[in-house]
């Protein structure tokens, strides 16, 4: 069984930070503007940027009990595309599998490294980079979550949305709004066949097992943000995917959490994907569902870094 989401973000101008202190609370339209504006900051800011990744990928069995267990560890580089400086990647070099290092693994950067310079596209560059660092993945595919953050809040999804305030807490230390989503319409950026539908605007993209029962039903998000009552970044996002029937039944869901950064942002500290079994109820027309697999990113703290790419002469 192939899984697969992918989140994809056109690419936006640079964006400088600079809130306003407010004597008084913000409404809601200013709190989702303003953590808007700083998700595009992030897009600019979060990029030639180096940490430890371990993805853990977990199977359930039939009582929701982890069946079996894979790590793999990798140098994950946020990666400046040699065919395109408007496009970044997450680039993975991996270096333990299973707590076993991988031989030569430092070697085998470099010449990767060397190799994918040569690439004559970016589709193909893209596309290898991709391939390098799922390798040790089996069959649960998942890339492109620590590139983009609060994609419900991008201009031309936020309209298919019910936001709500709920109120504030302290999270991490800090004191945050915590702001209730549900999808109230449907949106040619928000489909679950894993293809993109090539516009370039901000969208997700998932590719996931569902009855063919069901492919005709509508599927929906619902989540939470945390939004820091300061800065307005994001510290965390809960997000479910649901296919309505009878009864909705969940599909996946997705949480990202965010850590403290050396470059005015927060970054990625963990994300975590789980995916879910539908399946009909005996005697009945409402579904079931259960966890199935899953797979979570953990990250070191987040270092600049200068990659240099040599391109090799085969004739040497």
């Amino acid at each position: 069984m192939f899984l697969k989401i992918i989140a994809a973000l056109s690419l936006v101008l640079f964006y400088t930070a600079n809130v306003a202190a407010q004597e008084a609370a913000p409404n809601l339209d200013t709190i989702l503007s303003e953590a808007q504006k700083q998700t595009e900051f992030y897009r600019e800011t979060f990029r030639d940027l180096l940490a430890i990744e371990t993805k853990t990928f977990a199977e359930f069995d039939k009582s929701g009990e982890v069946d079996e267990n894979t790590l793999v560890k990798s140098d994950f580089l946020v990666y400046q595309s040699g065919k395109s400086t408007k496009v970044t990647t997450e680039l993975r070099n991996v270096i333990e599998v299973n707590e076993k290092p991988v031989p030569n693994s430092q070697k085998r950067s470099n010449d990767f490294l060397a190799e994918l310079a040569k690439e004559e596209t970016l589709e193909k560059e893209l596309r290898k980079i991709q391939k390098e660092g799922a390798k040790y993945d089996k069959t649960l595919e998942v890339y492109g979550l620590t590139l983009n953050e609060g994609v419900v809040l991008a201009s031309n999804l936020r309209p298919n949305f019910d936001f709500k305030l709920i109120g504030t807490e302290s999270y991490q230390g800090s004191e945050v709004f915590i702001v209730s989503y549900r999808q109230t319409k449907k949106s040619p950026y928000i489909v679950v066949d894993g293809k993109e539908n090539g516009s370039g605007e901000a969208g997700l993209f998932f590719d996931i097992d569902i009855p063919g029962s069901l492919k005709k039903n509508e599927i929906y998000l619902t989540g939470k943000l945390w939004i820091d009552t300061k800065t307005f970044q994001i510290w965390r996002e809960e997000q479910e995917l649901s296919v309505k029937a009878n009864e909705p039944v969940i599909a996946l869901t997705t949480s990202f959490e965010y850590q403290p950064s050396d470059y005015n942002i927060l970054v990625p500290k963990e994300i975590v994907v789980t995916f879910f079994e539908l399946k009909k109820a005996k005697g009945g027309e409402n579904y079931n569902s259960r966890k199935s697999n899953s797979v979570s990113f953990d990250y070191s703290k987040f270092r600049q870094t200068n990659v240099e790419i040599q391109v090799l002469d085969d004739t040497e």
